[in-house]
């Protein structure tokens, strides 16, 4: 099968993608539900297998292991804290001196559990409203299925080209390539309080140290003055600290 070739009509591509979400609640141990708990690279897997076979006749799978001469690689990232997903395309030399190409398809997965939980708004994954975390991330494997599609076919992928935006919209009905999961960010400014630039308190080895919150992931880095602390472009010194957000205490006026 020739994926350059598919043109599904919006209502194929939702009966198909409707069929993976109920095979995945069927086939996976972990996804109990659809706001699942808990997803490893089998999940990953999993989902991948039934996309490749239902939208490509395993095309996909094929083309891997004959370019690279092993499978697809799959991982659950639970430190990516932006992108909803990643394809990597590695080459390394092997000890026969010829050149071997590693495919791996990672998805984040502190996004996912950031998201349809505690925090209640719209979510869209690449145009498309989701309702629970698998078809979040049912988005997510879409859309790096066509980064690994053009990596296989042309050796390099942009999603913000046209080319990639047209593959996306004629095999998944794409309308965007971005998503808007709920981030570390977000939970800690609507649930802590907490923002980067603020002020906050907190207790380290029983002392009570105030600090600035210089970035936030699923822990704080927070900036105390000191004059033991390493220099900062803004002439100050400031010793750095990795912060559980529940451990934090917003202070108003830097007090």
């Amino acid at each position: 099968m020739d994926p350059i070739a598919i043109d599904n009509p919006a209502e194929v591509a939702a009966a198909k993608t409707a069929a993976i979400h109920a095979a995945m609640l069927q086939q996976s141990p972990r996804l109990l539900t659809a706001n699942f708990a808990a997803i490893n690279s089998r999940d990953v897997q999993l989902l991948f297998d039934l996309y490749d076979r239902e939208f490509f006749g395993s095309w996909l799978a094929k083309t891997v292991q004959e370019i690279s001469g092993r499978p697809l690689g799959f991982r659950v990232s639970s430190g990516m804290s932006k992108a909803g997903g990643k394809t990597l395309h590695g080459i390394r030399t092997g000890l026969d001196g010829k050149r071997q190409h590693l495919y791996q398809i990672a998805i984040a997965s502190r996004l996912l559990f950031n998201t349809f939980g505690n925090i209640q708004r719209p979510v869209e994954v690449c145009g498309q409203l989701c309702t629970d975390r698998l078809q979040a991330m049912q988005r997510i494997m879409e859309h790096e299925i066509i980064h690994l599609i053009e990596l296989l076919i042309w050796d390099k992928s942009s999603c913000k080209a046209a080319r990639f935006k047209t593959l996306a919209k004629r095999i998944f009905n794409h309308t965007g390539t971005t998503h808007d999961l709920v981030t570390a960010r977000e939970v800690a400014a609507k649930q802590h309080a907490i923002n980067i630039g603020g002020t906050v308190a907190f207790e380290f080895e029983g002392q009570r140290h105030i600090g600035v919150v210089n970035r936030i992931n699923h822990r704080a880095t927070v900036l105390v003055e000191s004059k033991r602390g390493m220099p900062y472009s803004n002439g100050k010194t400031y010793l750095k600290f990795y912060i559980p957000l529940r451990m934090l205490e917003p202070v108003q006026n830097g007090g």
